[in-house]
């Protein structure tokens, strides 16, 4: 939960601001083709996506494999990680667009606070997390699962074989 703030901080870096406009009925989103929005939910799910597979990697190393109680750790607090980060990028962005649009003149534009338009994207670092677990424990079991095999030594075709 606690890497949900710098997850957050990471998205407010990397993803687009919004722009708004300050029209003399109101604050709107520039343009109707404005792609910010789906730009921020897919900066969104690649960074929460990594935290997910980092945090399990992490998890997976420091626990007993094959216990429930990492995994459901996992996937409760990567939702609230992902919760966290996305309320610390939308804190990170403007204050106030009411206060922000009040000194400015209509017609203006300016940054608006960064959010999430498919809320879907918060499942990201629980899948991303369940995932990897997963994964890695499947690899792991199925190398401490192959048996002891004997050096292979080829068969000489110059040295005489026994008949049968």
């Amino acid at each position: 939960m606690l890497a949900g703030v710098p997850v957050g901080v990471v998205w407010w870096l990397l993803a687009p601001l919004p722009q708004v406009v300050k029209r003399s009925d109101g604050i709107y989103r520039a343009g109707e083709g404005d792609e910010s929005s789906v730009a921020a939910d897919g900066w969104f799910a690649l960074t929460t996506l990594v935290a997910g597979v980092l945090v399990a990697l992490v998890v997976y190393l420091r626990t007993r494999p094959g216990r429930l109680g990492p995994l459901l750790g996992l996937v409760v607090g990567g939702v609230l990680g992902s919760v966290v980060a996305w309320r610390t990028g939308a804190m990170l962005g403007p204050d106030s667009l009411v206060s922000t649009a009040a000194g400015l003149k209509v017609g203006a534009r300016f940054e608006g606070p960064l959010d999430l338009s498919a809320y879907g994207v918060l499942l990201a670092w629980p899948l991303g997390a369940v995932i990897t677990y997963f994964a890695v424990a499947a690899g792991a079991e199925v190398t401490a699962d192959e048996p002891d095999l004997e050096p292979f030594s080829p068969v000489d075709p110059a040295e005489p074989s026994e008949p049968h």
